[in-house]
C-alpha cells in the first residue's frame, strides 16, 4: 500500500509560474460560493448549483476533514499576487492501495481559457505522481464539456472510453468520459 505520511503531514503548498496552490480555509468560503453557484461552472460537475454560503463551508470542512483522514487533497487555486479563490483542483478519491486518485477542478468562468487550470492541474499531477507516489491518475469528465477534455491531453492524459448513463447529474443521465495519466508518462 502506498504510504502517503510525508505528503500529509502538512498541507503543501504548490508554486507555479502564475499561480499559488494552498489549504482552502473557512475565509475562502465566500470567494468559493462565487465558484459553485455558477450554472456555467456546475454544468457536468454532478452537483446542483449552490444555494447560499453555507454550503461553501461545509466543502471546505469536508476537504478540511477529507485531508486529514488522508482521502482527499484539495487546493484553493489563487493568482501569485492575489490570495482570492479563482477555484480548486485537486484529489477527492485517494486509493491508497491501488496508489491511484481521482482528480477535479473548477474554476470561476471569468478565467477560462487563460491556461489557468491546466497550470494547476499540471502543478498538481506532477505532486501526486512524483511527491505522493500515485501511479495511475484518474479523470472524469461530461463528454458535453469538450474543454476539459482538451486541457487533460493538454497536461498528458489519455482518453480511455465512456461509461454511458453512469452519472446522475441535474436532472439528466450522462455518460462519463475517463481519462487517465500514469507515473511512467510523467513529463
Amino acid at each position: 500500500m502506498l504510504d502517503l505520511t510525508n505528503s500529509f503531514k502538512t498541507f503543501p503548498v504548490l508554486q507555479t509560474e502564475r499561480l499559488r496552490l494552498r489549504e482552502l480555509v473557512p475565509d475562502d468560503a465566500a470567494a468559493l460560493f462565487v465558484v459553485f453557484s455558477d450554472p456555467k461552472v456546475m454544468a457536468g460537475h454532478g452537483q446542483p448549483v449552490y444555494k447560499d454560503v453555507a454550503e461553501a463551508h461545509k466543502l471546505i470542512n469536508w476537504y478540511a476533514k477529507a485531508f486529514s483522514e488522508k482521502r482527499a487533497l484539495r487546493w484553493a487555486v489563487t493568482f501569485q499576487n492575489d490570495d482570492t479563490v479563482l477555484g480548486t483542483c485537486g484529489y477527492h478519491d485517494i486509493t491508497a492501495y491501488h496508489h491511484r486518485a481521482e482528480i477535479g477542478y473548477e474554476l470561476h468562468s471569468a478565467y477560462w481559457r487563460q491556461g489557468i487550470m491546466s497550470e494547476a492541474v499540471r502543478a498538481a499531477v506532477h505532486f501526486g505522481l512524483a511527491e505522493m507516489g500515485l501511479h495511475r491518475i484518474e479523470a472524469i469528465v461530461d463528454p458535453e464539456n469538450p474543454a476539459s477534455a482538451n486541457l487533460l491531453r493538454k497536461v498528458g492524459f489519455t482518453e480511455e472510453g465512456y461509461l454511458r448513463a453512469r452519472f446522475y447529474d441535474n436532472g439528466r443521465f450522462v455518460d462519463d468520459w475517463f481519462f487517465s495519466i500514469l507515473a511512467t508518462e510523467l513529463e
